[in-house]
Protein backbone atom coordinates (compact mmCIF):
# COMPACT_ATOMS: atom_id res chain seq x y z
CA UNK A 1 0.00 0.00 0.00
CA UNK A 2 0.98 3.12 -0.69
CA UNK A 3 0.96 6.52 1.29
CA UNK A 4 -0.31 9.62 -0.95
CA UNK A 5 2.66 12.35 -0.81
CA UNK A 6 1.72 15.53 0.36
CA UNK A 7 3.19 19.11 0.00
CA UNK A 8 5.23 20.19 2.92
CA UNK A 9 3.34 23.16 5.18
CA UNK A 10 5.48 26.85 4.75
CA UNK A 11 5.25 29.47 6.80
CA UNK A 12 2.59 32.02 5.92
CA UNK A 13 4.20 35.60 5.37
CA UNK A 14 6.52 36.39 8.72
CA UNK A 15 5.09 33.97 11.05
CA UNK A 16 6.48 30.90 11.65
CA UNK A 17 4.47 27.55 11.10
CA UNK A 18 3.38 26.99 14.57
CA UNK A 19 1.92 30.47 14.81
CA UNK A 20 -0.61 29.65 12.06
CA UNK A 21 -2.92 27.54 13.60
CA UNK A 22 -5.22 29.12 16.54
CA UNK A 23 -3.93 27.64 19.67
CA UNK A 24 -0.50 28.66 19.20
CA UNK A 25 -1.35 32.10 18.83
CA UNK A 26 1.28 34.29 20.46
CA UNK A 27 -0.73 37.09 22.97
CA UNK A 28 -0.12 39.91 20.58
CA UNK A 29 -2.32 38.32 18.14
CA UNK A 30 -5.29 37.20 20.37
CA UNK A 31 -8.23 39.77 20.96
CA UNK A 32 -7.68 42.49 23.78
CA UNK A 33 -10.54 40.77 26.23
CA UNK A 34 -9.28 37.19 25.42
CA UNK A 35 -5.61 38.66 27.05
CA UNK A 36 -7.71 40.64 29.94
CA UNK A 37 -9.98 36.93 30.52
CA UNK A 38 -6.50 34.76 30.32
CA UNK A 39 -4.64 37.51 33.18
CA UNK A 40 -7.73 37.49 35.53
CA UNK A 41 -7.88 33.41 35.30
CA UNK A 42 -4.22 32.84 35.97
CA UNK A 43 -4.64 35.25 38.92
CA UNK A 44 -7.41 33.59 39.96
CA UNK A 45 -6.05 30.37 39.95
CA UNK A 46 -2.70 31.35 41.68
CA UNK A 47 -4.49 32.78 44.60
CA UNK A 48 -7.01 29.99 45.09
CA UNK A 49 -3.64 27.61 44.91
CA UNK A 50 -1.77 29.93 47.80
CA UNK A 51 -4.85 29.65 49.74
CA UNK A 52 -5.30 25.50 49.59
CA UNK A 53 -1.58 25.26 50.52
CA UNK A 54 -1.95 27.43 53.40
CA UNK A 55 -5.06 25.80 54.34
CA UNK A 56 -3.77 22.36 54.44
CA UNK A 57 -0.02 22.87 55.59
CA UNK A 58 -1.07 22.04 59.16
CA UNK A 59 -2.55 18.54 58.11
CA UNK A 60 0.61 18.01 56.09
CA UNK A 61 3.29 18.86 58.71
CA UNK A 62 1.01 17.01 60.93
CA UNK A 63 1.25 14.05 58.75
CA UNK A 64 4.79 14.92 58.43
CA UNK A 65 5.29 14.19 62.21
CA UNK A 66 3.85 11.36 62.64
CA UNK A 67 5.07 9.64 59.73
CA UNK A 68 8.83 10.59 61.41
CA UNK A 69 7.76 9.50 64.59
CA UNK A 70 6.40 6.08 63.37
CA UNK A 71 9.26 5.58 61.38
CA UNK A 72 11.94 5.86 64.81
CA UNK A 73 9.79 3.28 66.48
CA UNK A 74 10.27 1.40 64.13
CA UNK A 75 14.16 1.74 63.82
CA UNK A 76 13.90 1.39 67.39
CA UNK A 77 12.44 -1.86 67.73
CA UNK A 78 14.15 -3.37 64.88
CA UNK A 79 17.38 -2.69 66.28
CA UNK A 80 16.15 -4.02 69.82
CA UNK A 81 15.29 -7.02 68.21
CA UNK A 82 18.49 -7.60 66.16
CA UNK A 83 20.19 -6.97 69.59
CA UNK A 84 18.26 -9.47 71.13
CA UNK A 85 18.44 -11.71 68.76
CA UNK A 86 22.10 -11.82 68.38
CA UNK A 87 22.10 -12.18 72.25
CA UNK A 88 20.02 -15.45 71.83
CA UNK A 89 21.99 -16.67 68.72
CA UNK A 90 25.37 -16.86 70.26
CA UNK A 91 23.95 -18.75 73.51
CA UNK A 92 22.10 -21.95 73.39
CA UNK A 93 18.56 -20.42 72.06
CA UNK A 94 19.99 -20.02 68.86
CA UNK A 95 16.63 -21.08 67.05
CA UNK A 96 14.48 -18.32 68.45
CA UNK A 97 17.88 -15.51 67.95
CA UNK A 98 17.94 -16.33 64.00
CA UNK A 99 14.30 -15.44 62.96
CA UNK A 100 14.25 -12.16 66.09
CA UNK A 101 17.66 -10.81 63.89
CA UNK A 102 15.96 -11.60 60.73
CA UNK A 103 12.77 -9.37 61.61
CA UNK A 104 14.34 -6.95 63.47
CA UNK A 105 17.09 -6.27 60.28
CA UNK A 106 13.92 -6.47 57.82
CA UNK A 107 11.65 -4.17 60.12
CA UNK A 108 15.27 -1.29 60.43
CA UNK A 109 15.87 -2.00 56.73
CA UNK A 110 12.10 -0.81 56.00
CA UNK A 111 12.28 1.79 58.02
CA UNK A 112 15.10 3.38 56.95
CA UNK A 113 14.04 3.00 52.96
Amino acid sequence: MMRSLQTPKGPSGQLSEAYCYPPYAPMAMRPRASRIWHLLERLTVGVVAAIWYLITLPFRLLIGIIGILGRLAGIILGFSLMVVGMALWAGPLFILGIPLFIIGLLLTLRCLG
